[in-house]
C-alpha cells in the first residue's frame, strides 16, 4: 500500500514536470508548421466529446482531403466570418438526411453516434446535402446552434480538423465548483485524441 501511493505521488510529480514541457514542444512545433491552429471551447454544444475550458489542435485539410462523416471540424461561422465554430460532420455533399423519431437516418440507414447522450430532440426534414457542404451538428444537441439552425456549411468555410485537446481548462473549473454543483471527479483529458466515429 505505502509502495503503490509512494508511485502514485513520483507519477503526479513527473506529470507535474513533464507537462508544461510537452505544452511548450507542441506549441514550438505548431508554430513552425504555422498551419496548425488553436481553439478554446467556449460553449457545452460538443459535450461530452468537447467541454468548456478545452484547448484544440486543428490541421487543416491537404489536397484531395476532405471532411469525413464524424469528423470534428473547426470552420467559420455562417453569421459572423471572425467567428470561429467547432462541430461533427453528420452529412457530407450528395447524403440523404433524416430524423425519424429522433433516429437520424443517412440514405435510409440509422447513424450509430454513440457520442451522443440525448437523441430526443433531433428533427431534421428529409434533404439531400449539396455540393461541397456539410451538415453539421454539435453532440450535446440539446444544447446546439448547427445546421438545423442556420442550414449547411460551404467547404470554403472549413479551416481545419479537430485532432487533439491539447489542454484541459475543464479541471480546473470542476475543482472550483461548489461540491452540490460539482458533476463529480475531474479527469484531466490533455493530450487526448479528439474522437472520430464513422
Amino acid at each position: 500500500m505505502m509502495a503503490t501511493r509512494a508511485f502514485r505521488q513520483k507519477m503526479s510529480t513527473a506529470r507535474l514536470i513533464l507537462q508544461p514541457i510537452a505544452i511548450a514542444l507542441a506549441l514550438a512545433f505548431a508554430v513552425r508548421a504555422s498551419s496548425v491552429g488553436f481553439y478554446s471551447i467556449p460553449s457545452i454544444s460538443m459535450e461530452p466529446t468537447l467541454r468548456v475550458g478545452d484547448t484544440i489542435v486543428a490541421t487543416p485539410y491537404r489536397g484531395a482531403e476532405r471532411p469525413e462523416r464524424g469528423d470534428v471540424i473547426v470552420f467559420r461561422s455562417p453569421s459572423s466570418r471572425d467567428e470561429m465554430m467547432v462541430k461533427r460532420v453528420i452529412a457530407r455533399p450528395g447524403d440523404l438526411i433524416e430524423s425519424r423519431e429522433g433516429q437520424l437516418m443517412i440514405g435510409g440507414h440509422a447513424l450509430a453516434e454513440p457520442y451522443v447522450i440525448d437523441h430526443s430532440r433531433v428533427v431534421i426534414p428529409a434533404q439531400v446535402v449539396p455540393a461541397d457542404c456539410y451538415y453539421v451538428m454539435g453532440d450535446n444537441r440539446p444544447n446546439s446552434s448547427d445546421s438545423r439552425l442556420w442550414g449547411v456549411v460551404a467547404r470554403g468555410s472549413v479551416v481545419g480538423r479537430a485532432r487533439i485537446v491539447l489542454w484541459s481548462g475543464s479541471i480546473a473549473q470542476e475543482a472550483n465548483a461548489s461540491p452540490t454543483t460539482r458533476p463529480g471527479r475531474a479527469r484531466d483529458r490533455s493530450f487526448q485524441l479528439v474522437k472520430v466515429i464513422r
